[in-house]
């Protein structure tokens, strides 16, 4: 099992736990959204808002039009509403290995 390392806390995180963080805590949401689209979308895809480029990082087809919108939103300083978060927490989770990734990546770059 694959686990990740909370920089602040030196915490484990299981696949099972970054989902369900994924699922229910605002601040998880909102940040592995903005994180998706900055770091993973391209250029071109944030200027359209749509997802181009097959390179397995990002958004995929499907959801890139709306989570675009979304990380669109919360980049302006303006946060989810309930119907949102909700939406927002069904799509999530299935980025799961991408946002252990990312998190993999910056602690190795902390050491």
């Amino acid at each position: 099992m694959s686990c990740v390392i909370n920089l602040k806390k030196n915490k484990m995180y299981t696949k099972e736990q970054i989902q369900n963080n994924l699922r229910t805590n605002r601040k998880w949401i909102e940040r592995a959204i903005i994180l998706l689209y900055t770091e993973g979308q391209t250029a071109s895809e944030q200027i359209i808002g749509a997802t181009k480029v097959v390179n397995y990082v990002g958004f995929n087809g499907p959801d890139s039009r709306y989570l675009s919108y979304i990380a669109k939103w919360l980049l302006s300083n303006r946060t989810l509403n309930e119907k949102h978060l909700q939406k927002c927490a069904t799509k999530l989770p299935k980025y799961w290995k991408q946002i252990q990734n990312f998190i993999e990546y910056k602690s190795s770059q902390q050491k």
